[in-house]
């Protein structure tokens, strides 16, 4: 009887122990699945996130491009200024004047990052020290587009825009040869620019009104300086999201 129960016990144990076992290797294999699903999620992840840098970096390109032209006419008219004591003889000058109203509208191309640190799935990137990078770079750019944001409204479209519109020769010269082709590139459009206008001593005039000609030196200066801060950001941003590109592709390639 006790060899029976003996043996009755050992097949019990056994049993439980085959059974705990076939769970424990039920468990492994299904971590090992969901560990390769999570894999090939954070792969799409980390792809989308390049093409997303990519197209932000393809963006820092065209806002830098835009404000060396505004740089450029600046320092055109400045010069220009200085050397006739004034605004004369402005056939060249006006069309560059005009570009100073010009401002590019900031746009955060990062929308899988945006997704990723909203719904919680930036855990999913297994790379500690990519995952900062990612999320301050994050900060960054909100800091950056709020920024510009800002600077855009309150400072070009509020303060100098109204004084070139009023006060340069916009309706007969319209932009420069140079931002035209900027436009065109990116935004095919028609420019409305009247051919016969006899007014060019009335616009002389009314720019070299002493607190006309003081204000307008003024926003070319203060537009000068602008343009010089954004075109500086838009470089750091850019060198930073190239910097993150790299580092995605070391991660993907190590896949």
């Amino acid at each position: 009887m006790e060899n029976k129960t003996s043996k009755y016990l050992k097949y019990a144990v056994g049993e439980i122990v085959l059974v705990v076992i076939g769970i424990l290797i039920a468990l492994q294999i299904n971590n090992w699945n969901e560990e390769r699903k999570q894999n090939k999620q954070e792969i799409i992840f980390l792809q989308n996130l390049r093409d997303d840098l990519n197209t932000q970096i393809e963006s820092q390109d065209i806002y830098i491009s835009f404000e060396s032209i505004i740089i450029k006419n600046t320092k055109d008219i400045m010069l220009h200024y200085e050397l006739n004591k004034g605004f004369k003889n402005m056939d060249s000058i006006y069309a560059k004047l005009n570009d100073l109203s010009v401002r590019w509208t900031f746009v955060n191309s990062n929308t899988t990052l945006i997704e990723l640190i909203n719904s919680g799935d930036i855990n999913i990137i297994s790379n500690k020290s990519l995952k900062k990078e990612l999320i301050e770079f994050n900060e960054i750019v909100k800091r950056f587009a709020s920024n510009t944001i800002n600077n855009n409204t309150n400072l070009i479209d509020n303060y100098i825009v109204p004084n070139i519109i009023n006060n340069s020769d916009y309706a007969a010269t319209g932009y420069s040869k140079e931002m035209k082709e900027q436009f065109q590139k990116y935004f095919p459009m028609g420019f409305l620019q009247l051919d016969q206008f006899n007014h060019k001593e009335l616009v002389d005039a009314n720019l070299n009104e002493p607190n006309k000609r003081l204000m307008m030196i003024n926003n070319v200066v203060f537009r000068s300086g602008m343009a010089s801060m954004q075109k500086s950001g838009n470089e750091a941003l850019k060198e930073k999201a190239v910097q993150l590109k790299n580092l995605i592709n070391e991660e993907l390639n190590r896949r």
